[in-house]
This record gives C-alpha cells, sequence and structure tokens, in this order.
C-alpha cells in the first residue's frame, strides 16, 4: 500500500459531491478509472433515488410580536396548505403523552429526528407542522447558515416540516410565541446516483465474497475529505494490496452513492445483489479515517464472537482499538439488515477536533500517516479471513444488533407486512386445491 498515491486519489475527489449530481458521477468515474488502471475490473451501477425539491420554507411569530426566523424544509414532508399554516405554538421537549396533550391547531417545536411513530403521536393530536432543531451553538456564523438538508423517516409523513438552528430556536422559545405562521412548498423528485463495484476474483475458494465499502458522496458545502474521502482511498488502497497478493477468496470494492441520504446506495446494492448475498460472509466497511489527532473504532454488526476475534488480533498488533457491537450509521447496517455479518472502522476525532458536514470538512486536519494506521491493521485482518481454509465469521447476529437492526427496519417503514398480491394469492390457492 502506497499513502502518497493514496492522498493524490483524496485531493483529486475532494471535491462537492453530493447524492445525485453531476458532481457525484465525476468521482463515480475517477473512482472505477483508479480501479481500471491498477488492472483490477471495475462497473458503474446506476439507481434511482427519491429526494425532495423545497422552493418555499419560512417561519414568522405573528403574535404577540413579530418576528421572522431563517429556516429550511424537510424534505419528503407534504407542503402546508395555500398561505401557510397559522397556529398556535408549543415546545415539546419531549414526545411523550404528557406533552401531547395540548397540541390541537398548533406547530411544535422538537429536538432531534421525529421517528414515524412519535410523527403519528403527533398529528393524531392535530398538530399542524413541526419545527426540529439543529446545529451547535458555538458554531462560528458561517456554519449556521449551512444548515443540512434532511428527509424525514418512514413512507407516511403527514405534517410539514422544518428545521431551524438551535440559536434561533431558543430565541424563539424565548419570545413565547402565541402565533406563529409556517410555510412549506415541496415536492418530492427523483435522480440517478451510483455505486462504483470493483472486483478481485479469487483462487480455489472464489465462491466465499469478502465486500469493502465506504460512501464517496459528500453533503452540501463540503468537500468531504475526511467524510468519506479517506473511507473511500481506504479501499482502494486494500484493492491494491490484494491485487498483488491474490486472495482465495472473491473480493468486492463497493463505492456507494447517496449514503448521506440514508444509506441509499449500499440499499440498493443489497437489493440488486440479493440473490448473491448469501455468498457474501463479511463486509467490512469505512467511514472517515486518517485524521491527525483521533482514535482508532469499530462497530461490529455481527456475531460476539467476531467482535472478540477483531479485538484479540488488535491486542496482538499493539493497536489501540475501541470496539462495540451495534449499528453504525453507515454502509455496514445496509449489509447487516440484509443478512451480512458487517463492521465498520474509522478513526473519530477527540472532542473539540475536525468536524465534517461543514466546509471545515476539506484535507487540513488529515494525515497520511495517520491513515495508514487504520489500512494497515484491516489488510492483516482481512489477509486472514481472505486466506482462512474454513470460513472463520459465524453468520449470526448478537442480540443487541438484532434489535438495532429491528428499529432500524421501523424507522424506515420497513416493518409493515407486504400487501400480497390477488393474482399470486389465486395461484396459491388454486396449488393447494
Amino acid at each position: 500500500m502506497d499513502k502518497n498515491r493514496a492522498w493524490k486519489l483524496l485531493e483529486d475527489i475532494s471535491f462537492v459531491r453530493v447524492a445525485g449530481t453531476k458532481e457525484e458521477l465525476k468521482a463515480a468515474n475517477i473512482l472505477k478509472k483508479t480501479a481500471e488502471k491498477a488492472g483490477v475490473p471495475a462497473v458503474i451501477e446506476d439507481f434511482e433515488i427519491e429526494g425532495a425539491s423545497i422552493s418555499e420554507a419560512t417561519l414568522e411569530v405573528l403574535e404577540p410580536e413579530y418576528c421572522s426566523y431563517p429556516v429550511i424544509g424537510i424534505g419528503k414532508t407534504p407542503s402546508t396548505k395555500k398561505g401557510g399554516a397559522v397556529g398556535g405554538f408549543k415546545y415539546l421537549e419531549n414526545v411523550k403523552d404528557a406533552n401531547l396533550t395540548d397540541i390541537k391547531d398548533k406547530i411544535v417545536l422538537v429536538q432531534g429526528r421525529v421517528m414515524p411513530d412519535m410523527m403519528k403521536k403527533i398529528a393524531e393530536k392535530g398538530a399542524l407542522g413541526y419545527i426540529m432543531i439543529a446545529g451547535d451553538f458555538y458554531e462560528e456564523d458561517s456554519i449556521k447558515h449551512e444548515l443540512r438538508p434532511t428527509n424525514a423517516f418512514g413512507k407516511e409523513n403527514p405534517l410539514p416540516g422544518i428545521k431551524i438552528h438551535i440559536d434561533d430556536a431558543e430565541k424563539l422559545v424565548r419570545s413565547n410565541p402565541t402565533k406563529v405562521k409556517m410555510v412549506l412548498k415541496a415536492r418530492n423528485t427523483k435522480g440517478t446516483s451510483h455505486n462504483v463495484v470493483a472486483t478481485i476474483e479469487g483462487t480455489d475458494l472464489k465462491d466465499e465474497i469478502i465486500a469493502f465499502s465506504a460512501h464517496y458522496d459528500s453533503v452540501p458545502y463540503s468537500k468531504g475529505s475526511w467524510d468519506n474521502g479517506t473511507g473511500s482511498v481506504t479501499i482502494m488502497e486494500l484493492m491494491h494490496y490484494f491485487n498483488k497478493h491474490r486472495p482465495r477468496r472473491t473480493m468486492k470494492f463497493i463505492w456507494c452513492g447517496s449514503e448521506e441520504i440514508g444509506l441509499v446506495g449500499s440499499r440498493k446494492y443489497c437489493e440488486t445483489h440479493k440473490k448473491e448475498l448469501d455468498k457474501y460472509i463479511f463486509n467490512i466497511n469505512f467511514d472517515m479515517t486518517g485524521v491527525t489527532l483521533g482514535y482508532e473504532f469499530v462497530c461490529c454488526s455481527c456475531s460476539e464472537d467476531t467482535l472478540h476475534a477483531i479485538q484479540y488480533l488488535a491486542n496482538i498488533e499493539n493497536y489501540p482499538l475501541s470496539s462495540e457491537l451495534g449499528t453504525y450509521s453507515s454502509d455496514s447496517s445496509s449489509f447487516a439488515g440484509a443478512g451480512v455479518p458487517a463492521c465498520t472502522f474509522a478513526r473519530l476525532q477527540p472532542r473539540g477536533g475536525a468536524q465534517i458536514h461543514n466546509h471545515h470538512d476539506d484535507m487540513t486536519h488529515l494525515d497520511p500517516d495517520s491513515f495508514m494506521i487504520t489500512c494497515n491493521f484491516v489488510a492483516k485482518f482481512a489477509d486472514q479471513i481472505a486466506n482462512a481454509s474454513v470460513n472463520p465469521i459465524p453468520r449470526r447476529f448478537a442480540e443487541t444488533v438484532q434489535k438495532r437492526l429491528e428499529e432500524m427496519k421501523k424507522w424506515r417503514g420497513e416493518d409493515k407486512p407486504k400487501k400480497k398480491d390477488k393474482k399470486a394469492d389465486k395461484e396459491e390457492k388454486k396449488d393447494k386445491e
């Protein structure tokens, strides 16, 4: 592996590359050409994404004293009626039954993302819309105006939603408004995003597959050098390594698009390749490596045995690794949700360290030597799996992991039983007869 080669690629893809844009496709083509130049066949797999176009989002206090606040719309929520939503106001410190007794005909301010079950409760109690709080009190002013676009969870979102910075949310609450007006004009859109897939075929155990993954898209305003340009170049360097040291098992290197809008690329990959996923024995994902001041971390969405094996090797290799069982807000969760044991490696910042999801995410706080710390360890770990005589990864999940995966499906509205096709139902009855 070559840290200088990796850093050159990181420089090449450090530009804003939002899901579904021509810039994301530009980055996809750079990754594909880099893999092919190394002699590894690669393809770009297109997939459809759902988004939202917000043409207007406003929030005004009408009484007792007029004031307006800068907000952005939340995607995949309905537009307000003509003239906007006008009503009372309530700050919901927590979405609990005791808080929902008097929200009829009011616009509510909530903390954090609103899960589908919470949204249902708020709507049933007669609220007109909701305001989501985001940001940090101590951010510089330029970042306060870079609120990250957000889509609502779930498939059914009955209330219009907007997002406000925490600074303005505090001012709003302190003003004790009695009448507010919220306007949201939004429409759902469709676009095209891309996964890049490079394949190194194994030798004698080629029917078993190890999948390396990392998302390569960024959020608006951000070059995404750390999140997740570093993860993208990590799997490229691992590809170079295993191309020189041919593994017994087949390896897939998957650069996922549209992670930042809900792990969409990795979920689409698992859907598209559903019939072959029983051959995938493990997914190793990377989301942010290479930061100068940071610590090594792995989140394992797999069995306790696999977590212990990773930690055991880390101790032998003098690799100071923090580890936990669970799900990570990255593409490993898509593979785990599809039944493939998975993990995400990251090098995370200390408090007050490097930042993501704003214009500060560039190469300033990254370092090629720090980048190699993660890369070198995972190469050793993956090499053992790739060349073991017997697959060492149990295809099961710890109870805590399974619970989290079920919660994630619920958030996305995937826990409801699908409606049975009438034609298929008739054929099934006929077969029974």
